[in-house]
C-alpha cells in the first residue's frame, strides 16, 4: 500500500513538473513577444520623429498611427516590469500626437495611461469570456457556412480581407474570421446584434467597394450567427475559398482607366482647386483618404494625382462631367454609402463646388501635382496673401508652436512690421532682440544689395528666443522632432507657412547674436528664392558669417576642421541633393563650395548667381547662365558624381 502512494505521489509531482514547465514556456514565448513589439514600437515612434524632421507629414502620421495601435495592444499583455519602458514611450508618442497636431494632422486617439492601465484591468476580467470555444456543427442548423456563408464573402470581401488583411482583419479562414481584428472579436455566436460584422455590414460601412451584400445574404448571416456560427467544412483553417461548395466568382477587377491628363487652368474657372477643394478634402476625408493610417478603398487624396488615379474602383473624377464622376455620386449619397462616411455629410454649397470644379475641367492651380494638399493649400495662400496677412498667419502659428514648445511658459514677444520675436527671455530682452535682428537684416541686404523699400522675405520672419540652450535643445524635440546638435545655438528653418530663425539668447554678447543672426537670416533670404536647395542656402549663410567675424571666430573654426571628415560622407551628389545627408554634413559642405566661390573670379559667379535669383530667376536658370549645369559644377569642384 505504502509502494502504491509514494508512485501515486511521484507520478503526482513529474505531472506538475510538466504543467509548471509548459507554463513557463508560455510565459517565456510571451516575454519574447512582448520584447519584439516594444522594440518595434520604439523604432515606430524614432521613425515618426524623423519623417517630421525632413518634413514628410504624412508618412510620419502613419508611424505614429501604427505605434498608436500597437501601445495598446502591448499593455494589455505586458508584465510590471514591461509596462515601466511602455510608459516612458507612451510619453515619446504623446509628444509626437501633440507635434502633428500642429502641423494640422487628425490622428487616432491615443488613451491616456491611466485609461491605459484601466483597460488593462478591465480586459483581465473578460479573458475567460474571450476564451469560450466555438460552438460545435449542429445538426438543427438551418444555414450552412460553406453553402450560404463562404460563397458570397469570396465574392465580396476577398479584395480587403481574403487577398490582403485591410484594418488587422482575415476572411483567408474560419479561424481568421473568428479570431477578429486588431480592434478585437467581431463575431459573437448567438448573438448577431452584439457582433461587429453585423453592425458594419448594417450600417452600410463594409464592404467599402460600394458593393453591398444582398438583403438575402445579409438575413443568412445573421441566422448563422444566431443559430452558433457553426463550422461544417473539414478544417476550420482550411482557405475559406476551398469551403465555398460552388466555385466563388472572382473579385470583381476595376477596369483600369486611362491617365488622366492634369488640366491646367484657362483663367476662366471660377473655383480653385488649391484654395476651394482641397481644404475642403483635408477636412473632411483625413483619417480614411487624407494623411489615413490603412488608405480605405486603396484611394488616397494626400497628393493631386493621387486623386486623378482613383481607387480600387477606378477613377473618380470625370473631367466636364461632374454627373458621371464617383467622388460627386458618393457625396451626394446616389450611389453607394454616402462620403464622408460616419461622419456629417458635406453641405450643398460644398458638394457644388466639387461638381463645378470638375465641370470647368477639373484643373490643378497648385504649383506642383505632387505635393501634398495643405503645401498646394499653403501655397496658394501665401501667394495670393498680402504681406500683412502672411505674416499674420505666420504669428498665429508661431503662437501655437511656443504652447507646444513651452507649454508652462507665457511667451515674451515683440513685433514690428517686419519681424516677430517670441520666447522665453523676458519682454525686455525681446525688444533688444528686435533691434539685434533689424540690425543683421540690413547687413544682409548691404551684402547683397538687397533693395531696402519691400520686406526682406514676404510675410515677415519669426525669432524663438530661448533663454538657455536647454530650452533650445527642446524647441528642436518639441517642434522639429530632432535632437538639434550639440554646437548649434541658432539655426533657420522655412516651409510654405513657415520662416523662422531658433536662437539662444545671450544678453552679454551682442556682436555673437547679430552675428549668428546674419548667418541665419541670410540663409532664410538665399531659401525664399525659388529652387535654391538647402546646402546652397546653409553655405551662404556660414559664409556670411565668416565674412563678418574672420576665420579665427570659434563657431567658423569646426566649420573648417569637419570640412574634410564631411566630404568623406559624400558619397554621390545626389545625397546632397536630396537631403539624405544629415543637416551639419549638408551645411559643412555647402560652406565648402561656397567658400570655393569666394576666391578669384568664381566670387563674380556667385555673385552674379545671388543677383539673378534676387531678381526672380530661379535657382536652375541661374546658375545655367553662370557656371553650367549644377550637377557638373559640383562634380568638378568636388570631384564626385
Amino acid at each position: 500500500m505504502l509502494q502504491i502512494a509514494i508512485r501515486l505521489c511521484c507520478g503526482l509531482a513529474l505531472l506538475l513538473s510538466q504543467v509548471c514547465q509548459n507554463q513557463a514556456v508560455a510565459q517565456n514565448q510571451t516575454a519574447i513577444s512582448n520584447s519584439v513589439d516594444l522594440a518595434l514600437i520604439k523604432e515606430l515612434v524614432r521613425k515618426a520623429s524623423q519623417l517630421l524632421r525632413e518634413g514628410k507629414v504624412v508618412e510620419s502620421v502613419d508611424a505614429v498611427e501604427q505605434s498608436t495601435i500597437r501601445i495598446q495592444e502591448l499593455t494589455q499583455n505586458a508584465s510590471g516590469q514591461e509596462l515601466s519602458e511602455i510608459k516612458k514611450i507612451h510619453v515619446e508618442l504623446t509628444k509626437a500626437h501633440q507635434l502633428l497636431s500642429v502641423e494640422g494632422a487628425e490622428l487616432t486617439n491615443l488613451p491616456t495611461w491611466d485609461a491605459l492601465l484601466k483597460e488593462k484591468k478591465l480586459n483581465r476580467s473578460k479573458k475567460e469570456d474571450e476564451k469560450k470555444p466555438v460552438p460545435l456543427p449542429s445538426s438543427q442548423a438551418t444555414i450552412s457556412f460553406s453553402r450560404d456563408i463562404a460563397p458570397w464573402m469570396v465574392e465580396q470581401c476577398s479584395r480587403c480581407h481574403i487577398n490582403a488583411e485591410r484594418g488587422g482583419f482575415s476572411l483567408a479562414t474560419y479561424t481568421a474570421l473568428m479570431k477578429g481584428s486588431k480592434g478585437g472579436v467581431v463575431l459573437f455566436p448567438g448573438d448577431p446584434v452584439g457582433s461587429r460584422i453585423v453592425e458594419s455590414i448594417e450600417s452600410g460601412d463594409m464592404p467599402r467597394n460600394g458593393n453591398k451584400v444582398s438583403a438575402e445574404n445579409f438575413a443568412k448571416l445573421k441566422q448563422w450567427i444566431k443559430e452558433g456560427a457553426n463550422f461544417d467544412g473539414p478544417s476550420q483553417g482550411a482557405p475559406i475559398t476551398s469551403l465555398a461548395s460552388s466555385k466563388p466568382a472572382e473579385a470583381a477587377k476595376p477596369t483600369k482607366a486611362e491617365p488622366i491628363k492634369t488640366n491646367a487652368p484657362t483663367g476662366k474657372e471660377t473655383v480653385s482647386f488649391a484654395r476651394d477643394i482641397a481644404p475642403i478634402l483635408i477636412a473632411n476625408c483625413n483619417g480614411c483618404h487624407y494623411a489615413a493610417t490603412r488608405v480605405s478603398g486603396g484611394l488616397q487624396f494626400n497628393l493631386f494625382s493621387q486623386i486623378l488615379k482613383g481607387g480600387d474602383n477606378g477613377s473618380i473624377v470625370s473631367p466636364g462631367k461632374p454627373d458621371e464622376s464617383l467622388i460627386v455620386r458618393r457625396l451626394q449619397g446616389v450611389e453607394g454609402a454616402r462620403m464622408p462616411m460616419g461622419r456629417p455629410a458635406l453641405s450643398d454649397s460644398q458638394i457644388q463646388l466639387v461638381a463645378t470644379w470638375i465641370k470647368e475641367g477639373a484643373t490643378f492651380d497648385g504649383q506642383n501635382k505632387d505635393a501634398r494638399l495643405d503645401q498646394v493649400v499653403g501655397k496658394a495662400f501665401a501667394d495670393k496673401a498680402s504681406h500683412t496677412d502672411l505674416m499674420a498667419k505666420r504669428i498665429e502659428r508661431a503662437r501655437e508652436k511656443w504652447k507646444v514648445a513651452s507649454p508652462k511658459s507665457e511667451a515674451d514677444e515683440a513685433i514690428d512690421d517686419q519681424f516677430h520675436v517670441i520666447g522665453n527671455i523676458g519682454t525686455e530682452n525681446t525688444k533688444i532682440l528686435l533691434a539685434q535682428v533689424n540690425k543683421a537684416a540690413n547687413q544682409v541686404r548691404q551684402m547683397f544689395k538687397v533693395s531696402g523699400k519691400a520686406p526682406l522675405i514676404k510675410g515677415g520672419i519669426t525669432i524663438f528666443a530661448l533663454k538657455q540652450r536647454y530650452d533650445y535643445s527642446e524647441f528642436g524635440k518639441m517642434i522639429e522632432s530632432r535632437a538639434l546638435p550639440p554646437e548649434w545655438s541658432s539655426h533657420w528653418r522655412s516651409d510654405v507657412l513657415d520662416s523662422y530663425v531658433a536662437i539662444v539668447f545671450d544678453k552679454a554678447e551682442n556682436k555673437i547674436n547679430e552675428s549668428s543672426l546674419l548667418q541665419q537670416l541670410t540663409s532664410l533670404w538665399m531659401s525664399s528664392h525659388e529652387g535654391v536647395p538647402r546646402w546652397f542656402a546653409d553655405g551662404a549663410g556660414r559664409q556670411a558669417l565668416t565674412v563678418a567675424v574672420g576665420d579665427n571666430d570659434a563657431r567658423v573654426q569646426p566649420w573648417l576642421r569637419r570640412l574634410p571628415e564631411s566630404m568623406l560622407q559624400l558619397k554621390n551628389l545626389k545625397s546632397l541633393s536630396d537631403g539624405s545627408m544629415n543637416d551639419e554634413a549638408s551645411a559643412t559642405i555647402g560652406f565648402g563650395v561656397i567658400r570655393k566661390m569666394h576666391v578669384a573670379k568664381m566670387k563674380t559667379q556667385y555673385d552674379t548667381i545671388v543677383r539673378s535669383l534676387a531678381s526672380g530667376m530661379s535657382f536652375e536658370q541661374a546658375t545655367m547662365k553662370t557656371i553650367g549645369p549644377i550637377d557638373a559644377f559640383l562634380q568638378k569642384l568636388l570631384g564626385k558624381k
